[in-house]
């Protein structure tokens, strides 16, 4: 497993977001996609009620490997006062990593969190659609804090896990974000605030579920 960390860089000629950690061992492909997808979409990160707020992304690699992406909202403010500065410590690992990856995740909330995450309808059952093919899943859930936000990292977790097949077969395999502020390029499975989703939907172009 490899690791590289995504931030705000304040001082010298490289201010704005860049990689801090080393990228030596990485290829041009790769640092590409990572910079392009570890972020989770939209705009409004710098809302007070965001700050401290957290996004896991997954999302595969050119050359077969998959990301995962921790992503922290800071109390961080760039040079304009614009709060909404975001974190990103991102994993790299090869597909037989990924299921043990993500179960530790898992293990790591509260015993309350895993068994009600547990007990919501799975994706493909009830009303919740599958995620599958091309297709994209937009859900909703209204957002309090980030503590509470980790019943839905851990609802989509468990769906992950369930899903994914040791032998990386892409049809058991699907990118997701836990908390984005926009459906668009983002992953085929997305979690958005609940009124953030209703903001988005005043088109009508999008079809979200509510958990």
């Amino acid at each position: 497993m490899r690791h590289l960390v995504l931030e705000y860089v304040f001082e010298g000629h490289k201010r704005g977001y860049n990689f801090t950690s080393p990228t030596n061992g990485f290829n041009d492909d790769t640092l590409k996609t990572v910079w392009r997808n570890a972020m989770p979409r939209g705009q409004g990160w710098g809302a007070p009620v965001y700050e401290g707020a957290r996004s896991l992304k997954s999302f595969a690699l050119p050359d077969g490997r998959i990301a995962l992406a921790d992503v922290l909202v800071t109390g961080l403010k760039d040079e304009s006062g614009r709060a909404g500065i975001r974190r990103a410590e991102i994993d790299i690992m090869q597909p037989g990593e990924y299921l043990n990856a993500l179960q530790t995740r898992f293990n790591g909330y509260s015993p309350a969190i895993q068994t009600e995450a547990a007990a919501k309808p799975r994706f493909g059952r009830r009303r919740l659609p599958k995620v599958q093919g091309d297709a994209q899943v937009v859900v909703a859930h209204p957002y309090v804090n980030a503590e509470r936000w980790q019943l839905i990292e851990a609802f989509v977790l468990n769906d992950a896990i369930a899903l994914f097949d040791r032998r990386w077969l892409g049809s058991k395999y699907f990118a997701f974000t836990t908390l984005a502020l926009e459906y668009r390029d983002e992953s085929q499975l997305v979690v958005l605030p609940e009124a953030r989703a209703t903001e988005l939907q005043s088109g009508g172009k999008v079809r979200v579920i509510s958990v």
